[in-house]
């Protein structure tokens, strides 16, 4: 119960810092009430006696602000894997294209199929000998050329960031939908 209240104050702190910092982030996570409709036809979401879609506890992820942040935050979390597991720096004519599901994505198999069975390595995170992967827990895999890699990173049950990595950017062909970076690059 006490890591629980600790928790929720901890989320409560982070709001408000958000709040104060980046009060038009807030604006745009707030559905709109077709955004809360659409979501439960399109995942089925059976809402409790007396509720309607308008209370339903879900955040926008459609938003320029929030899709430039996760980018960048993206693309720097797989140049720091991509070092992490070659110990090479991604070379600048290089790219990244992202993709990345929410919760509700995910639990609704979103997530391309094909990339469970891709991505085979699955590090142990550990800090101070504590398991880290209720937090966050990625997979990947590269090519054997060496010139691609394939990332998934997970983040608690929140959401999910996709990437892909070639060593030569005019080669990629992109998923659908997928953001590309150069590595050192920031989406404007």
């Amino acid at each position: 119960m006490i890591g629980l209240l600790k928790g929720i104050k901890e989320a409560q702190e982070r709001i408000r810092a958000v709040a104060y910092n980046y009060p038009e982030i807030l604006v745009e996570l707030q559905p709109t009430l077709r955004q809360k409709r659409n979501a439960v036809k399109k995942y089925n979401i059976t809402l409790p006696d007396g509720e309607s879609s308008a209370d339903l506890p879900v955040l926008s992820l459609k938003g320029p602000l929030v899709n430039k942040a996760v980018t960048n935050f993206g693309r720097k979390l797989f140049l720091a894997l991509y070092y992490k597991h070659t110990g090479e720096i991604l070379p600048k004519k290089a790219g990244i294209a992202l993709l990345w599901f929410s919760n509700l994505q995910i639990e609704n198999n979103e997530l391309p199929n094909e990339i469970a069975s891709l991505v085979s390595n699955f590090p142990k995170l550990e800090r101070c000998n504590t398991n880290l992967s209720d937090q966050f827990f990625y997979r990947y895999v590269f090519s054997e050329c060496g010139n691609l890699a394939v990332f998934v990173a997970f983040f608690r049950q929140s959401f999910a960031i996709l990437g892909y990595i070639n060593k030569n950017a005019l080669n990629f062909k992109l998923p659908d939908g997928s953001t590309i970076l150069g590595p050192f690059e920031h989406k404007k």
